[in-house]
């Protein structure tokens, strides 16, 4: 029973870590693109010495949406700035 609770705020708080990621990519900022590398590409190592990644497939294919998402709508956003400082 313990280790159910212990896994379900394991879970609540890789599920904000999505939300904010999402979130913060919609607003073109530099902070979903941190996020969404860190999904994809954070590994830990093992007590044997092998390295796996940190977050589950799921995880890390969240992250690689996070990313796209994060890079279109900053170069938009970037557009769109210097567009509005030449007028």
């Amino acid at each position: 029973m313990i280790r159910n609770n212990a896994s379900q705020k394991i879970d609540n708080s890789i599920r904000n870590y999505i939300y904010t990621g999402y979130l913060t990519a919609i607003f073109g900022g530099v902070l979903g693109l941190v996020i969404g590398w860190d999904l994809m590409k954070k590994r830990k190592t093992l007590v044997t010495g092998e390295k796996v990644f940190s977050y589950s497939l799921m995880d890390r294919q969240h992250g690689a949406r996070i990313l796209i998402l994060a890079s279109i709508c900053f170069i938009l956003l970037l557009t769109l700035t210097i567009i509005a400082l030449e007028l």
